[in-house]
């Protein structure tokens, strides 16, 4: 008899790990689709204005013109078009890197907003349970910017002209803040790798490098790090 229920209680765990994996393939489908689908407009959309000023109203400024100026854009933030992605994608997932990188406000909206989800849930990062929390932290966040986007379109205006000087200079601080406040959360659960991510990104802020690659390079070099840390842990 405790045969038979140690075998009934395995299928019945088995069944439920096969349960969860076809709804995660399910979801993870169903993201790329939608994913894809809604980017897919959002890039016809922003097309389609220039499109339509240039060769229907005859306002084409010459290739000369859009060439440079794409060197000159692509040689300050191309590099964020292949790092932002990769750096994004284990804390925001699949559906939720579809989702951030259509709505905008990666750094100081989705990100944050996702991690504040996983956390008042209780979920590690990288799970599926985190992935799924942060999808739904990114869309009430999405939401929410409409909103608050739709009410600063109309009076916007109006209300920047009541705010003081001093207030206004302050506003600069604020995407430092919400980066300090993402590199506390997660570095209060290993402080030091947030103290090595710390010094790794004031010796390269300070260093005489091409502005470019110091992105890239600061996280390159902390990746090495916290792998480092790891061997030696024999973590890995």
């Amino acid at each position: 008899m405790t045969y038979s229920t140690d075998s009934t209680v395995g299928m019945t765990t088995a069944e439920t790990a096969n349960t969860e994996q076809d709804t995660m393939a399910s979801f993870y489908r169903r993201s790329h689709f939608w994913g894809r689908t809604t980017l897919l407009v959002l890039i016809i959309m922003c097309f389609a204005p220039p499109l339509y000023m240039s060769f229907v109203l005859d306002a084409h400024p010459g290739w000369g013109v859009i060439a440079t100026g794409l060197v000159g854009y692509a040689s300050f933030i191309g590099i964020m078009w292949v790092l932002e992605p990769i750096t994004y994608y284990p804390t925001l997932g699949v559906a939720g890197t579809y989702l951030a990188f259509l709505t905008g406000n990666i750094a100081n909206m989705c990100l944050p907003c996702s991690s504040a989800a996983q956390k008042a849930v209780n979920a590690e990062p990288g799970s599926k349970k985190a992935e799924v929390a942060g999808v739904f932290g990114i869309a009430v966040a999405s939401l929410a910017n409409i909103v608050v986007l739709l009410i600063m379109v109309i009076g916007g205006t109006y209300l920047i002209t009541l705010i003081p000087p001093y207030i206004e200079g302050a506003f600069n601080f604020v995407l430092p803040a919400i980066f300090g406040a993402v590199l506390g959360q997660f570095a209060y659960k290993t402080p030091q790798y947030g103290v090595a991510a710390l010094i790794i990104g004031m010796i390269i802020l300070f260093s005489p490098i091409f502005s470019l690659i110091k992105i890239a390079l600061c996280v390159a070099l902390t990746i090495t790090a916290v792998l480092f840390m790891e061997k030696k842990k024999g973590n890995i």
